[in-house]
């Protein structure tokens, strides 16, 4: 069996949301046994889950815990609330 990724997408309601969500899609399903996980703003559970990435900016992707080098952390380290 190959590599398998855990991916979490952050989203808001945006054009440029559903584009990182297919992208997100494309590389589980290029993976067997991949999950994609979309993360809703809107939710005090996304909001928490981001702050413990240190994400400051949406849409964002995350592969096992890390976010992609185009998502990168708040260069703070402070998420919005």
């Amino acid at each position: 069996m190959g590599i398998r990724y855990a991916i979490e997408v952050f989203t808001q309601d945006c054009c440029a949301c559903a584009g990182f969500i297919a992208y997100a899609r494309e590389l589980a399903a290029s993976r067997p046994g991949s999950t994609v996980r979309v993360w809703d703003v809107t939710q005090q559970a996304t909001r928490t889950r981001m702050r413990a990435l240190h994400l400051a900016e949406l849409p964002a992707i995350v592969v096992d815990g890390v976010p992609l080098p185009c998502c990168s952390p708040a260069p703070d380290g402070n998420a919005p609330t």
